[in-house]
């Protein structure tokens, strides 16, 4: 199969503030206003994402912890202001922002 036929599906997965009432609501409207009215059916809540499915997770936490130890995902670093100075440990990964080379991120993972 030639690589311009693979497909990447994306979701965004978050964690609603525990007491917040209107957290997810801002939420999906905060994905419907910048992502699209499509990106609103793509939403996973939960506040374990070990438990979720994937190859990757961009995420601004610098750790990840829940039920599961060994997620499927790579969690790839999202740089902002609270973790811009936590070195990584290779292999750990960080996307500095969305205009940083994420499609590079995304082909590495499919060479494997």
């Amino acid at each position: 199969m030639n690589d311009t036929h693979l497909i990447t599906q994306v979701f965004i997965c978050t964690s609603p503030l525990r007491k917040y009432e209107h957290c997810v609501l801002e939420k999906y409207k905060w994905v419907e206003k910048h992502l699209g009215p499509e990106f609103v059916e793509r939403i996973i809540l939960t506040r374990d994402k070990t438990v979720v499915s994937a190859d990757l997770l961009f995420d601004d936490k610098d750790s990840i912890r829940g039920a599961e130890p060994n997620p499927s995902w790579e969690h790839i670093l999202f740089t902002c202001c609270h973790n811009k100075h936590i070195e990584l440990e290779p292999p750990r990964r960080r996307l500095l922002s969305w205009a940083d080379d994420w499609r590079a991120i995304v082909e590495s993972k499919r060479r494997k």
